[in-house]
């Protein structure tokens, strides 16, 4: 149950305090940031799996061309083992954009939210400042927007 205490100020402006959805909201933020780490921890295993994947594939073409097949065969069972490992890693890179995708919508749902608690031009200025934390990263700057309408300076 939320409990929203809105005061209005003498120029029109609102001040929206609900303390359980702010409590998830952030909990949702620190979600999404964790998503991005993992992210960008996930494309650097990749890449360097891939580098390592056309090493073996060259070596390999190497050692068939001197014909020495037992040593092609070690480097394919790598190759092979690589490839699976890949595979995982595709698979959490999937879990993982799933969940970031998932969680990004709920912000963008909070955001509508607190646009529909102002009318007119301040409805448009919560979508705009939003817009403007999220750009620049500063997401942590949208409870102050959901709060007040606008990011503190």
């Amino acid at each position: 149950v939320c409990v929203c205490a809105c005061v209005y100020s003498i120029f029109s402006r609102s001040i929206a305090s609900f303390p359980e959805e702010m409590k998830a909201f952030k909990q949702t933020i620190q979600v999404v940031e964790e998503c991005d780490r993992t992210r960008l921890k996930l494309q650097a295993d990749i890449a360097e799996n891939v580098n390592l994947v056309k090493q073996l594939v060259v070596k390999a073409e190497d050692v068939r061309l001197v014909g020495n097949m037992e040593h092609m065969k070690r480097i394919y069972a790598q190759l092979y083992e690589l490839n699976l490992e890949l595979i995982g890693e595709y698979k959490k890179r999937a879990r993982n954009h799933a969940e970031l995708v998932r969680n990004l919508k709920t912000v963008n749902s909070m955001i509508q939210k607190a646009a529909r608690l102002r009318t007119g031009r301040y409805k448009t200025q919560v979508v705009q400042e939003c817009r403007k934390a999220i750009k620049s990263n500063n997401i942590h700057a949208l409870v102050d927007i959901f709060r007040s309408g606008q990011a503190s300076n």
